[in-house]
């Protein structure tokens, strides 16, 4: 999985938007030849809305904590599919620990108790993804199990 940046125009400007994929290969329709087409798992959004070092380190705590499925040679795609199923339960939720509105790096300790947290919160959503849709929901859980901690 990588950090996937997406430009797009918009009338007469460009914006970049951030997400999270896996590139899978697969060919298309009729004779095409097989080649590695990108699958994006979750979306952070606009990228200046977006803290790019924390989207860095989400994308390989979500890599580790996506659930796993045995696959066999050439199912690649509906694997991630299905990764990407769960994964995007929890978008909201990446795109609120990812917001520089939320400035959550300026919270966290440095690397590796950082991506310990990090991998924590995420483990907890992937097991119960209903909790919490809106970023008013996601932002008081969050500042509740802070101070727990």
């Amino acid at each position: 999985m990588y950090l996937r940046r997406n430009k797009v125009r918009c009338g007469e400007s460009r914006r970049t938007y951030l997400s999270i994929a896996h590139n899978v290969w697969w060919s298309g329709e009729g004779n095409r030849r097989a080649q590695s087409r990108p699958i994006v798992v979750a979306s952070f959004g606009v990228e200046d809305n977006v803290d790019i070092e924390l989207a860095r380190e989400l994308v390989q705590v979500v890599e580790k904590c996506a659930p796993k499925f045995a696959t066999k040679r050439g199912e690649g795609k509906a694997a991630t599919m299905r990764i990407a199923q769960e994964v995007r339960k929890i978008e909201p939720f990446l795109k609120a620990l990812a917001s520089r509105k939320l400035n959550l790096s300026q919270h966290l300790p440095p690397h590796p108790e950082r991506f310990a947290i990090l991998e924590a919160l995420i483990r907890d959503r992937l097991a119960e993804p209903t909790a919490g849709a809106r970023e008013d929901e996601i932002l008081d859980s969050l500042k509740a199990r802070f101070e727990v901690a």
